[in-house]
């Protein structure tokens, strides 16, 4: 059989309500997870009026706790809207509740017709900025905890410290390659890196 697996937006139409798109993403889980299907991911959108899901972590913890064997992850989770500390912990919080099961796709950056909705979820344009250009390799040393000498955050440890983050998955674009070296270097399991259209 081919591996086949889902990108689920938890779609809104005009006869679902987003309350009803969020639990048909749920019944559909549990549908191709029974039909052997290998992954389940959600994408995270904001200010869509056709996207149900803001917050595939949340999604995802809902999904794996309904199904036996799917992977389920996030494609993705979009780093500037983030604090990378925050996506760790979330995603070791998941992997310990659901171990081996677990994938963790992110993005550098959204869209670049998104600006609007970027500073709302990432609170302020100084603080995006921030995130945008370490967010990667931030949210790698939270597991390796190769901080420099002398970092701020190097007694900060990342919860539930006896669990890894689960694998990271790179969305693709135009600086890719290059964030698919950057976890590599630190010894964290990147699966791929691939271009979501």
């Amino acid at each position: 059989m081919i591996p086949l697996s889902v990108l689920d937006l938890s779609v809104v139409t005009t006869g679902t309500k987003p309350a009803a798109a969020l639990r048909n993403s749920i019944d559909l889980a549990r549908h191709v997870d029974a039909l052997g299907y290998v992954r389940y991911w959600l994408a995270e959108h904001h200010n869509l009026a056709s996207v149900a899901s803001p917050a595939p972590d949340l999604m995802i913890g809902q999904i794996a706790a309904v199904t036996k064997n799917i992977r389920v992850g996030s494609g993705g989770v979009m780093l500037p809207n983030h604090a990378p500390l925050v996506v760790a912990e979330r995603f070791k919080m998941l992997e310990a509740l659901f171990p081996g099961r677990i994938d963790l796709g992110s993005a550098a950056r959204p869209a670049p017709t998104a600006p609007r909705r970027m500073r709302c979820a990432a609170g302020s344009i100084a603080a995006r900025a921030t995130i945008s250009s370490s967010g990667c390799s931030e949210l790698t040393l939270w597991e390796t905890r190769d901080f420099p000498a002398g970092h701020p955050y190097n007694n900060v440890v990342a919860m539930p410290d006896d669990t890894p983050l689960p694998p990271i998955w790179l969305l693709g674009s135009s600086d890719y390659s290059v964030r698919a070296r950057r976890p590599g270097r630190h010894g964290l399991r990147v699966r791929a890196s691939f271009c979501v259209l």
